[in-house]
């Protein structure tokens, strides 16, 4: 009578390394190769060494070349590793080697404030909103469809769309909750020839691309400039990069120091954003 199959529970691995690429270190997945000895490789090291003649462990010999490592490949396809976002929720259990592409899409990962230095992370984007206000004091304000006036201040802004045209006070609560999906985050710069305003899309995991339209008028109300320019998107956990984006991502809108003096507190600009 044969064996019935079982899982192996509570496994632990003493040395991960031995799943790992001896060239390249990264975890080994199929199609997996070695040598005579078993000094395994993954498929684009042993391309890159195809001019090789010896084992880059052993120094063997190499009779045409690496072979192909079926057992190993078994191995690693049967060994799998819990998420590490497991304390949030996920149940996922993926082999190690699929780990990283899990976590680009895990809907448990956390999001990390993009303020530098800061380790605050929680899986609720209303979570990193209320950190971002009530830790680092940074301005927060709902902005409904339609066009909303924004009073700027230097530094960060925290802008969040609302649903909707804008409820009665009551009702706001009732409405939407304690749930964020979408958050903007403006960064103003001071500088010489005016403010800079840098904008940033703060997304839930399945939501839509931004696009965004900001606005100023001169004094008199005589002249008005506006832009309107897809926003660069960050989901600011690890697994995306974590923080803001790279200056080559964003585009900049400037508000001239000849229609809203350096001198003023604040910048007033027109806002409005939808999603693609």
């Amino acid at each position: 009578m044969a064996p019935s199959k079982s899982s192996i529970k509570n496994l632990t691995a003493l040395d991960s390394a031995a799943f790992d690429c001896g060239v390249c270190e990264c975890p080994l997945k199929p199609p997996i190769f070695q040598c005579e000895v078993g000094h395994m490789v993954c498929s684009e090291c042993k391309e890159k060494m195809a001019a090789a003649k010896t084992c880059h462990v052993c120094r063997r010999t190499l009779a045409g070349g690496y072979k192909r490592c079926y057992g190993a490949e078994h191995i690693v396809e049967c060994l799998k590793v819990p998420c590490p976002n497991k304390a949030n929720g996920c149940s996922a259990k993926i082999a190690r080697y699929a780990q990283s592409a899990h976590l680009q899409v895990c809907q448990y990962r956390p999001y990390q404030c993009p303020a530098e230095g800061c380790t605050f992370a929680d899986r609720h984007l209303s979570a990193l909103k209320n950190h971002l206000k009530n830790t680092h004091k940074w301005p927060s304000t709902k902005v409904y469809d339609g066009t909303s006036n924004l009073a700027l201040v230097d530094g960060f802004n925290v802008i969040i769309p609302c649903p909707g045209s804008r409820p009665q006070p009551t009702d706001i609560w009732r409405s939407f909750g304690p749930s964020v999906y979408h958050m903007l985050i403006l960064k103003v710069t001071r500088e010489s020839y005016g403010r800079v305003v840098t904008p940033v899309h703060i997304r839930a995991r399945d939501a839509k691309e931004c696009r965004l339209k900001l606005a100023y008028e001169t004094p008199c109300g005589t002249h008005r400039l506006e832009y309107a320019f897809n926003v660069p998107s960050t989901d600011v956990s690890a697994s995306g990069g974590g923080g803001l984006s790279s200056p080559d991502d964003r585009f900049d809108f400037v508000v001239p120091k000849s229609v809203q003096p350096l001198d003023m507190d604040t910048i007033k600009v027109a806002f409005s954003c939808w999603y693609l």
